[in-house]
């Protein structure tokens, strides 16, 4: 099987590739979030997500995974990697993957939203790759807040001092990589966006 990821989105720069798994079955810590996930409506308007990201689960179990990915990513010239637009970090093996890609891989930039906190977020994590622990988890009561959060609010919601409005709530703009870089760069931020 090939590494192959995809790149962009309506909201995300063409600067920033992204993997996939499948929604749920790969989010030990989900919590509200079931409810209202953004994945459900792609994988109900695109059939074909399915299996390339149960694909991706498939190489993700596989031995030479870290490999693999590493040899794809140092052929592209893209800066950022999210790990995760659909899925998250199922077991501590599988993120400590992802942390020795980033080791082998210091000229980019990872990171990821997660609600897996009942992993060891922050033991090995290279400075190229930034968490950002997701609220709505069943596992709210582990959140870390010495470091960077995000959350899902209703518009008219407040936010706290310390937050961070995302500037592309619900507009249909690529930008997320190349106007704003807060999630990829910022090791503190606690982030906000609009549920949409």
């Amino acid at each position: 099987m090939n590494i192959s990821l995809s790149k962009g989105n309506r909201k995300l720069s063409k600067n920033v590739l992204i993997w996939n798994l499948p929604r749920l079955k790969t989010c030990p810590g989900a919590g509200a979030c079931k409810d209202w996930c953004y994945e459900i409506k792609i994988e109900r308007m695109y059939r074909n997500v399915i299996p390339y990201r149960t694909r991706n689960l498939a190489m993700s179990l596989a031995p030479q995974f870290v490999t693999k990915m590493v040899a794809y990513l140092s052929k592209r010239k893209e800066p950022y990697i999210r790990v995760h637009e659909s899925g998250d970090f199922y077991d501590q093996i599988y993120l400590d993957k992802w942390y020795a890609i980033a080791r082998q891989l210091p000229n980019k930039k990872f990171f990821a939203f997660t609600k897996s906190f009942h992993l060891n977020l922050w033991m090995g994590k290279p400075l190229n790759f930034n968490i950002l622990q997701s609220n709505g988890s069943r596992w709210d009561n582990l959140i870390n807040w010495n470091h960077p959060t995000n959350r899902a609010i209703l518009k008219g919601n407040k936010l706290s001092s310390k937050e961070y409005l995302c500037p592309f709530n619900g507009k249909n703009v690529g930008g997320c990589g190349d106007i704003c870089t807060v999630c990829m760069d910022d090791p503190k931020i606690h982030v906000v966006g609009y549920i949409h």
